[in-house]
C-alpha cells in the first residue's frame, strides 16, 4: 500500500472509531433509512439542475453500458439512463435501493438493474464507464477499491467527490454534543495524493458549489442529525442536540438552515481505464 492509501486508511479508520465510542443508537440500522428520501432525482426539472449529472451527460454513449457504484437513490443512474443501453445499480443500502427502484419505476427507465453489495463484494459485468459519485470518503481500503473500479471500466471512471469534507455542516454540533472535535474523513486532496502514488493517469475538473436540500421543519432538521451524529432517541444527548439545532437553524428558502452552513463544492476526478 502507498504511503497515501496507508494515510487515508488511518483517517477513515479513526473516523469510524470516534463514531463507534460515542453513538448511543442502533448500530445494526440502515443508516440511510431516515435519509433516503433527501436523494432522489426528483422531476426531470430538478435532476437536471444538478451539474454532476449535466457533467456526466456528454461522457455516456447511446450504447453504453453503465456502472453507478453506490448508486444511492438514482439521483444519477436513473436520469443517465435514459442517455445509455443499461445501467447496473451497486448499492448496500436497502433504504437507498427502494427510493432507486421507485425513481426508476416513476421515470419508465426499464433499463436500470440493481444488486444489493457492497463494492467490495459485489460480483458484476464490466462496464464501458463506471461512475462513483460521493461514496469514497468511507472506504478504508481506498487502493482497492480504485483498482476494481478501474478493472470494471472498458473506456474510463468518473468519481464524483467533495473538496472539503462531506459531512463539514455538522462539525460544530459535534462539539456541543459529544465534547470533542469530529474527526473528519479524507476528500479531494487526499483522493488525488493516492492516484498519483498508485501511478493512476487522471485529471480533474470542479463543479458548480453545491448546496444540500434545506430541512423543511424543526423536527426534520432534529431526526436528521440524530441519524448524523449516531444519538439514539433515549440518550441523554437528545436534548442538548435539540437545543443546538434550534439555536443554529435559520429561515431560507423552502426551510432552513445552519447559520454557518456552506456550499460544498464537488470535483469530477477521470480515471483512465487500461
Amino acid at each position: 500500500m502507498t504511503q497515501a492509501g496507508q494515510a487515508w486508511a488511518a483517517r477513515v479508520a479513526a473516523e469510524h472509531e470516534q463514531a463507534d465510542r460515542v453513538r448511543s443508537d442502533d448500530p445494526g440500522r440502515d443508516f440511510w433509512r431516515g435519509l433516503a428520501h433527501r436523494f432522489v432525482a426528483g422531476s426531470r426539472e430538478e435532476a437536471y439542475r444538478d451539474e454532476t449529472l449535466v457533467a456526466l451527460v456528454p461522457i455516456v454513449k447511446s450504447d453504453d453500458t453503465l456502472l453507478d457504484v453506490g448508486a444511492g437513490a438514482g439521483r444519477l443512474a436513473v436520469p443517465l439512463a435514459e442517455h445509455c443501453k443499461r445501467v447496473i445499480a451497486v448499492e448496500p443500502s436497502e433504504a437507498m435501493r427502494e427510493r432507486l427502484v421507485e425513481q426508476a419505476r416513476a421515470w419508465g427507465a426499464e433499463n436500470v438493474e440493481v444488486i444489493a453489495e457492497r463494492w467490495e463484494d459485489a460480483k458484476t459485468d464490466h462496464a464501458d464507464l463506471v461512475i462513483c459519485a460521493h461514496v469514497i470518503y468511507t472506504v478504508e481500503d481506498i487502493e482497492g477499491f480504485l483498482r476494481k473500479l478501474l478493472s470494471h471500466a472498458r473506456r474510463e471512471v468518473a468519481i464524483v467527490v467533495f473538496e472539503e469534507p462531506a459531512m463539514a455542516n455538522y462539525f460544530p454540533l459535534w462539539t456541543v454534543v459529544h465534547g470533542e472535535k469530529r474527526v473528519s474523513l479524507p476528500a479531494l486532496q487526499a483522493l488525488t495524493g493516492v492516484l498519483d502514488e498508485m501511478g493512476v493517469r487522471h485529471s480533474e475538473r470542479p463543479l458548480a458549489q453545491w448546496q444540500s436540500r434545506p430541512f423543511k421543519d424543526f423536527e426534520g432538521a432534529v431526526t436528521e442529525c440524530m441519524t448524523r451524529l449516531f444519538v439514539g432517541k433515549d440518550s441523554d444527548k437528545v436534548r442538548p442536540l435539540r437545543e443546538a439545532v434550534c439555536t443554529a437553524l435559520k429561515p431560507v428558502e423552502g426551510g432552513f438552515r445552519f447559520e454557518w452552513a456552506k456550499p460544498h463544492r464537488p470535483w469530477l476526478v477521470k480515471l483512465a481505464a487500461g
